[in-house]
């Protein structure tokens, strides 16, 4: 009797499909406005503020004999450009002699597959503490703009960039930088505090986080502010039975502005490797535990060239193809942003 495993010649059953269960989305790279083209590799601009209210008064018959100087609150800014090339190859016999299941044209799937890449490469970029650098002319180092979490800083930046000055700069209570246990309500309504303190504005606010910060402020709405244990006094959540207990907070609305709230895994990230870390960091806790509080309308992404596919001629051994993008981050007035770091993640 032959038996199945003895069975000489049987057919492999595949199945005529690639199954790719990855549905994480870019945020920053969706949601920020796009800006003016860059014409050259870096961008100056100006950011201004009021001065500082004066209680000075004038005796009267006095002649106008003191004078401020104009502009005296005007700061320049600077942004730059980001170059990045992601490329593929497939050989002459994969590409033209081999059949794969649910694939007629390797290379083509796989340029699909890299034009999603651009955004995420992008959005780890921006979304982390990268500081601007200048392209160092020996084919390794290429220009980089500075990222969200960079121009989001009490100190100065010292990058190959201008130093956002002091005055332009947020406040160190407008980024925490405490342990993540003590990561409670009141320590987030600081930040947002900090940040409207120095604009006034309590609209169009915006906060990208990972996904264990987005946990913990899912929790607030069972704690009372300050406490990470449930108190029975603390909000009561009343519902019918057979309704939905939600544990989602998306929205935080409170006096210093309404607040949405959005999932994201590229803040800060780090893939596991230095090839996959972005802005320093060495720990996956870092973007999990990552987030910014931002106005939208004080970003841009300006973009010198979309993705762009290029095939090279088919010069023997392989098919090759690039995907070339050139963007620049700019922050227009980093002074009412905010930022949530905690030391230990």
């Amino acid at each position: 009797m032959l038996l199945e495993k003895d069975v000489v010649g049987k057919k492999i059953d595949w199945g005529n499909y690639i199954t790719l269960s990855d549905e994480h989305d870019t945020p920053v790279m969706k949601r920020i406005k796009a800006g003016p083209k860059p014409v050259a590799v870096t961008k100056r601009y100006q950011a201004d503020t009021y001065r500082e209210p004066s209680n000075k008064t004038w005796p009267d018959g006095k002649d106008w004999d003191a004078f401020r100087k104009a502009g005296a609150q005007r700061k320049e800014l600077q942004s730059r450009v980001q170059f990045n090339v992601n490329t593929a190859a497939v050989s002459k016999l994969a590409e033209d002699v081999t059949t794969v299941a649910g694939l007629n044209d390797e290379l083509g799937r796989e340029i699909v597959k890299e034009m999603k890449m651009v955004g995420r490469d992008f959005e780890c970029a921006f979304a982390s503490d990268q500081g601007s650098v200048q392209d160092q002319g020996d084919g390794v180092v290429g220009h980089s703009s500075r990222g969200i979490g960079k121009w989001v800083q009490a100190g100065a930046q010292s990058d190959a960039d201008d130093d956002v000055d002091a005055s332009l700069r947020p406040a160190a209570v407008q980024i925490y930088s405490d342990t993540k246990a003590n990561f409670f309500e009141t320590a987030l309504l600081a930040v947002l505090q900090g940040c409207w303190q120095k604009t006034g504005r309590t609209d169009n606010i915006w906060m990208p986080v990972g996904s264990s910060l987005k946990s913990q402020i899912n929790l607030f709405q069972f704690y009372v502010p300050g406490s990470l244990s449930t108190q029975s006094t603390a909000r009561v959540m009343q519902r019918k039975p057979g309704e939905t207990l939600t544990m989602t907070l998306d929205m935080y609305d409170c006096e210093f502005g309404k607040v949405e709230i959005e999932l994201s895994k590229w803040n800060q990230y780090y893939g596991g490797d230095a090839d996959s870390a972005f802005g320093g960091a060495t720990a996956a806790t870092q973007g999990q535990w990552r987030g910014y509080v931002l106005h939208p309308d004080m970003w841009s992404l300006n973009w010198n060239q979309k993705p762009t596919v290029f095939k090279p001629e088919y010069k023997g051994g392989s098919y090759k193809a690039a995907i070339e993008t050139i963007l620049m981050l700019q922050c227009l007035n980093p002074v009412g942003e905010g930022k949530i770091a905690p030391s230990d993640a």
